[in-house]
């Protein structure tokens, strides 16, 4: 007896000490997740692993995602513009797809069914022209120049030949196919670049059509070249690039990222897009539907040149010779108290991205006078007010501004701002020494600095920058810019301190880098 109230003693001990156990780790757990759910918006942290210069590990943490890019030297006009090397415009979602009939970038940022956006046309070609100086030289093969490649598969009712052209003043491949296509086998699991030139028939359903294997599923997929004004198509597995003829054997250049082209018509069809990685898939045939002629096909790693001048190109052709400026077609809305932009409204940060872009294509170029042209024309806009069409504000009547977007009452946004400085420099630096057009982008650029020199402190919350000044002229609470806005203000920054050592350049960019780590202004 005295036994068995000894183990029921010890039984129920055990009980109690078991539930009480479970009961304070489940109520602990439900505490901390609770408090990290509370916390994580407001303190979520960055970090690597890094060595010191006493060969020692610390990490190195952040509140922002985004990178803080020092200057090694004085930045070079001729050099990547800022971190642009980084940048894969025709990759984000915003992007519906490339143009075949301009080469560049289509937005859907403001409008879903897709319009050329200026500022984003810039940043393709500034960061094609980066990528080009920062990565090693593209591998690039000729398949077709005229000679006629022994491996062309022509079916008994289809013919092709060589021919001269003298629009061209070579020989060129002249071909005529009927129910089925002419074809050459490519097979490449590495190289996704094709640049071909054509001229099509506008009197029959020409086309050119690539295609593309997806490896593991071996689902094939046919990009479709054709002769029409719509950006992209997609239906089943065939997707069309339209590309705008203009005229009867009026001839093309296209060059064309493959795997790009596929990712853009299978965010059409409302597939998985995520990353399209190279090693899952595989470059099969170039086909030739109804009758053109066909020049200087190859096949390359990348071709990053032909992109940075396709954007050049856009812009010596759109520009609005009156204004100067490159239109956006789209309405802007900013915010519920600022009444929207119409379209037709210029941006002072497209203007100065589209002169540095200009500036590059005219130095790179051996001196093209036809892009130092354009760039000049596009000074024009930053001496007009906003309210005349132009992108020139005053802050107090006393500081002149260049607006990214024109609103009424101005919001000083920063950095649109700063990208326009970039562009005056990028000008007057490589405009030839003393001439008119370098006089005017420096008087621009210096008006600019002096301006941003008085106001930066404005911009300065404590904690972060705010991304405009809102807060003085619509007497609103302040818009705080996000971490990656945070970052390019630093980053533009610093670049500037390379041209201008202003102290309040200097230490703005300190206190703010100071800001990603948790710093904050004292308290009184």
């Amino acid at each position: 007896m005295r036994l068995n109230i000894r183990t029921l003693f010890l039984v129920l001990s055990s009980l109690i000490i078991v539930c009480t156990l479970s009961l304070w780790s489940n109520c602990s757990n439900q505490t901390f997740d609770t408090f990290s759910k509370n916390i994580k918006p407001n303190y979520e942290v960055y970090g690597k692993i890094i060595e010191t210069d006493e060969n020692k590990k610390k990490f190195h943490w952040s509140h922002s995602y985004s990178k803080v890019y020092h200057q090694n030297g004085k930045y070079d006009s001729r050099g990547v513009f800022t971190n642009f090397q980084n940048y894969k415009v025709e990759e984000r979602d915003r992007v519906k797809c490339v143009s075949a009939s301009e080469g560049v970038p289509v937005s859907t940022q403001w409008n879903p069914h897709g319009y050329y956006y200026p500022t984003q046309i810039a940043q393709f070609g500034l960061s094609h022209y980066s990528k080009n100086l920062t990565l090693p030289s593209p591998k690039v093969r000729v398949i077709e120049n005229g000679q006629l490649n022994p491996l062309w598969n022509v079916p008994k009712t289809s013919k092709i030949q060589i021919s001269f052209n003298a629009q061209v003043n070579s020989n060129v491949i002249d071909f005529s196919s009927t129910d089925k296509p002419i074809s050459l086998k490519i097979d490449s699991k590495e190289d996704f670049f094709i640049s071909f030139d054509v001229a099509l028939s506008l009197s029959t359903s020409s086309s050119i059509v690539i295609s593309i294997k997806e490896i593991k599923d071996q689902e094939v997929w046919n990009l479709h070249y054709i002769c029409s004004r719509t950006f992209i198509l997609a239906k089943g597995h065939n997707i069309y690039h339209g590309m705008h003829c203009g005229r009867e054997f009026g001839w093309k250049k296209l060059t064309r990222n493959v795997l790009v082209d596929l990712q853009k018509g299978l965010h059409v069809l409302k597939k998985t897009t995520a990353k399209m990685f190279r090693s899952k898939y595989k470059l099969c045939d170039f086909k030739l539907y109804g009758v053109g002629l066909l020049d200087n096909l190859t096949l390359s790693s990348s071709d990053h040149i032909s992109q940075f001048y396709a954007a050049a190109h856009w812009f010596n052709k759109h520009q609005d010779k009156e204004s100067g400026g490159w239109i956006n077609p789209v309405t802007r809305k900013i915010s519920p108290v600022i009444k929207p932009l119409k379209p037709g409204w210029l941006s002072a940060m497209g203007q100065g991205q589209a002169i540095s872009l200009l500036s590059r294509a005219f130095f790179h170029s051996g001196g093209n006078e036809m892009y130092l042209k354009t760039a000049h024309t596009a000074l024009k806009p930053f001496k007009i007010p906003t309210k005349n069409g132009g992108v020139l504000s005053e802050f107090m009547n006393l500081y002149p501004w260049y607006d990214e977007y024109p609103t009424v009452p101005p919001i000083f946004i920063l950095n649109g701002f700063m990208y326009s400085l970039i562009g005056l420099y990028d000008l007057f630096s490589l405009a030839p020494n003393g001439s008119e057009v370098s006089q005017e982008a420096h008087s621009l650029w210096k008006q600019g600095m002096t301006s941003l020199k008085n106001l930066l402190p404005l911009f300065d919350m404590g904690s972060r920058s705010a991304y405009d000044l809102r807060h003085v002229t619509l007497d609103i609470a302040p818009n705080i810019a996000r971490w990656d806005y945070h970052a390019t203000h630093i980053n533009q920054l610093l670049l500037l301190a390379t041209l201008d050592n202003a102290t309040v350049i200097q230490t703005t960019a300190r206190r703010w880098i100071g800001y990603m780590n948790g710093a904050r202004a004292s308290h009184n």
